[in-house]
């Protein structure tokens, strides 16, 4: 007996073959339709579809034959692959040398007549045959032998579809693989507590977070009924109705207050998810509760401070009252009177006296004047700003009209440049406007005619309005603090003042999402900046 060589390429040949990994697979139906169509083409008992391995002939399809493989020494296919552009046949075992004392010839199997057409790849590897034997020498037609060529064809391009159709599989496996890791890991490391309860009722899984709140082990719960896990009571009054919708395909959301071994009592978020088969049956429920015990908290939270903020908004409105009524009243007596006793009576008393005099009527007046401004400060927190076009240089004839005698007396001007249209609310930012001129005019240095010129320019979605004057300036180290209530610079004999104004302009360019912001020298004079909102988003 003759044992064939192996190929040329024989290692490229087997690594191909082993490429593929189609050996040692199951019978698959479309290669034992070739096996019969050979069958029944060449007229012969055995039909096979082989492939050869390092050391086997392995059967992918085999008709006649018992066996699944036979030593690669005793194959005739061996010999087969070593032609690739040819079906190698022997019309008689007997009378070739390499086969006469073959075991397969001389033994039991008796084979005396072999056809075996090589299965070549695209790419040249002759992997194994497509063959017939029988136990009779014969002959086959020309006819024949074409037929069994293609068929070895057809197998060669089965094996390639093979192969793509398992790489196919095989990374749709990997990823329903990584897929099904992510989904656990995600649900085992989940902040939400979740569980998987079967259309029975039995938990089935519970993930990490489920355990850390419960206090217990995985093996404490999986396998057991919701009823022994929750309790006959909970289970009937909270749990029972609401499962059974879900197991019934409904989505079930709802939220209730849970005692946790582990956590003590927390507000909890449910939702009983239904999960289907493939065909649309419901096999059981996904439960995830999420934790809102810091929402609940921030809720009650927000209710007292909400309440708080009533019983201040209301101690506001009793303080306003005061303003307004109870403590006006006697301090318009006090200038009344005062002023009436300057007019009629000054004349008659002595000059200490009257020098006391002035000193009760000033303060009066002061008195008055930081009453009003203290109630429009407060005012501002009670009113919403409205917002629509505003003129600015009409407002500012405005304002020049409510200071035309403050102008006079201090022999001062007022200019402006081009002033834009901007939206916000005319009367407070008139206010804000008057306040920044007059202190313009009233913070002058001595010997030298205020002069107040407004102008406008815009940046970056705002409008700016400048408010510069010729005045004594403020000191760097005073800038920041300006804007705070009460807060003087100079004394009452050389500014008067309730030290509100700054405090008034601030929140009112607040309340229209803007700024206000200064730049100043000491001896050269200051520039107020207006910086409001051009558009609705910017407010907001």
């Amino acid at each position: 007996m003759q044992i064939a060589p192996p190929p040329a390429n024989e290692e490229q040949r087997l690594a191909r073959l082993h490429g593929l990994g189609i050996l040692d697979t199951l019978p698959q139906k479309a290669f034992d339709d070739i096996s019969a169509l050979a069958q029944l083409i060449c007229g012969t008992p055995v039909a096979l579809i082989t492939l050869v391995d390092r050391d086997r002939q392995w059967f992918k399809s085999r008709i006649g034959v018992d066996a699944s493989e036979t030593p690669r020494e005793v194959a005739f296919c061996s010999h087969a692959i070593l032609d690739a552009e040819h079906v190698m046949v022997v019309e008689d075992m007997h009378q070739d040398p390499r086969f006469q004392d073959n075991p397969l010839v001389i033994g039991d199997t008796q084979v005396r007549f072999y056809a075996g057409a090589p299965i070549v790849t695209a790419d040249g590897y002759a992997l194994g045959t497509v063959c017939v034997v029988d136990q009779q020498a014969r002959q086959l037609h020309p006819v024949q032998l074409d037929a069994l060529s293609k068929l070895s064809g057809l197998v060669a391009d089965l094996l390639e579809h093979e192969k793509t159709r398992q790489a196919q599989a095989d990374s749709t496996r990997v990823a329903e693989q990584q897929r099904h890791q992510e989904l656990t890991a995600m649900a085992l490391l989940s902040v939400d507590l979740q569980s998987f309860v079967d259309a029975s009722g039995v938990y089935r899984h519970v993930n990490d977070t489920y355990l850390a709140y419960h206090g217990c082990r995985r093996e404490d719960v999986v396998g057991r009924h919701v009823t022994e896990q929750l309790g006959e009571g909970i289970f009937r009054d909270k749990v029972e109705s609401r499962l059974q919708r879900a197991l019934a395909g409904e989505t079930v959301t709802y939220q209730r207050e849970a005692h946790f071994k582990a956590r003590g009592t927390r507000h909890m978020e449910v939702a009983l998810l239904p999960v289907r088969d493939a065909h649309g049956k419901v096999t059981g429920v996904v439960t995830r509760g999420h934790d809102i015990q810091a929402l609940k908290d921030r809720e009650a939270e927000l209710h007292r401070t909400v309440k708080l903020l009533e019983q201040k908004t209301l101690e506001q409105e009793r303080f306003i009252h005061i303003l307004s009524h109870d403590l006006r009243e006697p301090i318009n007596s006090i200038n009344n009177f005062s002023a009436l006793l300057t007019t009629d009576h000054a004349q008659d008393l002595p000059p200490m006296a009257q020098r006391y005099l002035g000193f009760v009527r000033g303060g009066g007046q002061r008195m008055s004047a930081l009453l009003d401004d203290l109630a429009e400060y407060v005012r501002l927190d009670r009113r919403a700003p409205s917002s629509g076009p505003v003129d600015v240089a009409s407002l500012l004839e405005q304002v020049r009209d409510d200071l035309a005698s403050a102008l006079q007396l201090a022999n001062g001007r007022l200019e402006c440049g081009p002033l834009p249209t901007v939206r916000g609310d005319a009367s407070l930012l008139r206010i804000a406007l008057q306040n920044l001129v007059a202190n313009g005019l009233k913070f002058a240095q001595p010997d030298t005619p205020p002069l107040v010129r407004v102008s406008a320019t815009r940046e970056d979605g705002f409008d700016l309005i400048h408010v510069d004057d010729n005045g004594i300036g403020i000191a760097p180290e005073h800038q920041p603090g300006i804007f705070d209530m009460f807060t003087r610079l100079h004394s009452r004999k050389r500014y008067d003042g309730s030290g509100l104004g700054l405090s008034i302009c601030r929140r009112i360019v607040e309340q229209h999402g803007g700024q206000i912001s200064v730049r100043s020298t000491p001896g050269t004079g200051s520039c107020f900046t207006l910086h409001l909102p051009s558009s609705p988003a910017q407010r907001a």
